[in-house]
């Protein structure tokens, strides 16, 4: 994980930057959500991004957040 993207909880467990906040966006998105964006780290990504499935329900669930209609 590239210096500065990750933000420490414990001795073993951490979050990508900004996706505590209360509209999250990881840092390490880039582009405009919504149009085209693209994982700067993807090589890097740590597991819940591996595992999260585009247009699985925790997919869906984001896009309503972000004001997104359904993906076609």
């Amino acid at each position: 994980m590239p210096d500065g993207l990750a933000a420490r909880l414990t001795t073993s467990l951490c979050r990508l930057r900004g996706t505590d906040h209360l509209r999250p966006r990881c840092a390490a998105l880039g582009g405009q959500v919504g149009q085209r964006v693209r994982c700067g780290i993807y090589e890097w990504r740590p597991s819940p991004c591996r595992e999260f499935d585009a247009g699985s329900d925790a997919c869906l669930h984001a896009r309503r957040q972000h004001g997104l209609e359904r993906a076609a």
